[in-house]
C-alpha cells in the first residue's frame, strides 16, 4: 500500500479552505470534485494517505496522486490568489482554479472530431420533423439523420453508428 514515507503536508489559506468547503456543500459537485476536494480537506486536517482513503472508500494511489498534485501546485495558486495587481481575485475565480488543479489532465488519443456544438446541432435536428427537409418519412433513421446533417453542414462526415451514440448520450 504505502511506502512508509510521510506524505508531503497539504497546506490551505484560510480563504481556500472556506471556499472549498463552500463548493464541496453545493448540491450540483461532480463526484470526482467532491471526492478530490474531500483529499484535500482531510489531508489539510493532518490525515494520512490510508486515513482518508479508508475514509472516502477510495484507492490509496487516487489519495497519493491528488495529494501530491496539490502539494506541486500550491505556490501557483497562491500567486494566482493574491492576483496580478496584488489586489486578489475573487472567490469564484479562486474556485475555478482550484478545481483546474483537482480537474484530471487530457488524455492522449485521437482529437475530437465532432464538437460539442455540432453534437448539439445534431440533436436539435433529431428533434425536428423529417418532412421539413423533403424527406418523405415521418421519423428519423440514423442514416438519413447522418446525411442530412452532412447535407446542411452542420457537421463535416459522420457515420449512421455514430449519430446513435450522440443521441443516445442526449439529456431527455
Amino acid at each position: 500500500m504505502g511506502s512508509g514515507k510521510k506524505a508531503p503536508q497539504v497546506k490551505l489559506s484560510e480563504r481556500q479552505r472556506k471556499v472549498l468547503e463552500r463548493y464541496r456543500n453545493k448540491r450540483n459537485i461532480s463526484r470526482q470534485h467532491y471526492q478530490r476536494i474531500g483529499i484535500i480537506l482531510q489531508a489539510f486536517n493532518g490525515r494520512q494517505n490510508l486515513q482518508i482513503s479508508e475514509n472516502l472508500s477510495i484507492h490509496f494511489n487516487t489519495v497519493s496522486k491528488w495529494r501530491k498534485r496539490w502539494v506541486k501546485s500550491y505556490g501557483h495558486l497562491c500567486d494566482y490568489e493574491r492576483g496580478v495587481s496584488v489586489e486578489g481575485v475573487s472567490d469564484s475565480e479562486l474556485m475555478q482554479k482550484m478545481l483546474e488543479i483537482l480537474t484530471d489532465e487530457a488524455r492522449s488519443g485521437s482529437p475530437i472530431r465532432i464538437s460539442l456544438t455540432e453534437k448539439q446541432q445534431l440533436i436539435a435536428l433529431a428533434c425536428k420533423n423529417p418532412r421539413d427537409f423533403g424527406i418523405p418519412i415521418t421519423q428519423w433513421n440514423r442514416e438519413m439523420l447522418a446525411k442530412v446533417a452532412m447535407a446542411e453542414g452542420i457537421i463535416e462526415k459522420i457515420s449512421p453508428r455514430y449519430v446513435s451514440e450522440i443521441l443516445k448520450k442526449a439529456p431527455t
